[in-house]
């Protein structure tokens, strides 16, 4: 017998709807985590109910979400901080000796039966949704929590499915480019439609074409080994897994021409860093950058014009950290241009530092990032036929 998915039982339960699961499956291709972490994220499901029915899906029993944030202090001593961090499990509780073991999957039996050699005790593996796992973590065993994952209380994200995330503040800085048109609403939910038969493969298995790729005719005017380059981070997104690889391709190509570059990610009202290199070389601790988007900043003007900017830095505590985070020094006349989906930006890439004058970049990065934005598309493809 073929056991339910996750989204299947949900919906035979009536919990969510196939429009619900749909728009969730976008949402974990483009942020990332599971399928559930996004379900209580985007505030369509009960933390408690997604406890409920991963216990019922994997027919392991299930620890209660408080259960994680109330651990007895004897019993967080009893594993160690790098095991908590290598196998990402929390005990939670010892009845003689038996110990209470909350994973966010019970079935890894190799990891089982390692922190019962390590502790000495006989282990209850216990289901848990992974995003009160990681707050436990971080309370307990000051492991650092990633910035794609919220902080949780009670029952985690509440809100009404079908409230607007009210507009922000009028920005102080003024955004060239022309005016937006009327776009949809921003908010924690969004559509996206199938991919256009005519920009895409006609199967998902084929690859791209082998002829080089031309973007604006920028191949035309490049040494031969320039075009492989070109063509071969086109050939990546076509074939990329996760959305990590899109985000290196892209930056990684964008580092070819400018010194610093670097891929914001945009959720929850914060852009938050994902991937920089600085002279050609990845920039370590980049993802522990977080922008408030309430606050005025480069990253706010093309949040909410959703145009592409490119001048000055204009002197602001979150512009101040932006170049701090990127080495520091001076930067002079940045381009930011947004990676669109829908009229919503997901993510904006800064680039600074080129020998040629930034304009002469704009077309060409544009057609970059929307290839990008197909490359997501197809991964939501990906998600909805395993439906987890």
């Amino acid at each position: 017998m073929v056991k339910m998915k996750l989204g299947e039982l949900l919906i035979s339960a009536g919990k969510i709807t196939p429009a619900e699961v749909e728009e969730t499956l976008k949402g974990q291709a483009i942020f990332g985590g599971r399928f559930g972490t996004n379900l209580v994220e985007m505030g369509y499901l009960d933390e408690h109910d997604l406890a409920h029915f991963l216990s019922k899906k994997t027919g392991f029993p299930h620890a209660e979400p408080e259960d994680l944030m109330e651990i007895p202090p004897q019993v967080v001593r009893l594993i160690p901080e790098d095991a908590v961090k290598k196998y990402r499990v929390v005990p939670i509780a010892l009845n003689n000796r038996k110990l209470s073991l909350a994973m966010a999957d019970p079935s890894d039996f190799a990891t089982i039966d390692e922190i019962s050699f390590v502790t000495g005790y006989i282990v209850v593996p216990l289901i848990t949704p992974e995003l009160r796992l990681i707050c436990s973590m971080e309370k307990f065993y000051n492991i650092k929590r990633e910035l794609r994952y919220i902080k949780v209380a009670g029952g985690g994200r509440s809100r009404p499915r079908a409230e607007q995330v009210p507009a922000p503040a009028a920005v102080q800085l003024a955004a060239p480019g022309k005016p937006s048109q009327s776009e949809p609403d921003d908010s924690d939910i969004f559509d996206l439609p199938l991919l256009a038969e005519s920009e895409c493969f006609g199967d998902m298995g084929e690859t791209a074409p082998q002829a080089p790729v031309s973007l604006s005719g920028i191949a035309l005017h490049r040494e031969a080994d320039e075009d492989r380059s070109l063509e071969s981070v086109l050939r990546g997104l076509a074939q990329a897994k996760d959305r990590q690889s899109i985000a290196e391709l892209i930056v990684g190509h964008a580092a070819q021409q400018f010194n610093r570059s670097a891929l914001f990610l945009l959720k929850g009202g914060k852009a938050t860093g994902w991937v920089a290199q600085v002279g050609k070389k990845p920039l370590s601790g980049f993802d522990s950058l977080e922008i408030p988007l309430n606050e005025p900043s480069i990253l706010r003007v093309v949040a909410e014009s959703k145009n592409h900017y490119q001048g000055p830095m204009p002197i602001s505590p979150c512009n101040g950290r932006i170049i701090a985070a990127l080495g520091g020094g001076t930067q002079t006349n940045p381009l930011l241009i947004p990676l669109m989906m829908v009229g919503r930006v997901i993510a904006i890439l800064y680039l600074e530092g080129s020998s040629l004058h930034p304009e002469q970049h704009i077309l060409d990065l544009q057609k970059l990032l929307g290839k990008g934005s197909m490359a997501f598309e197809i991964l939501i493809l990906r998600s909805k036929i395993l439906l987890t």
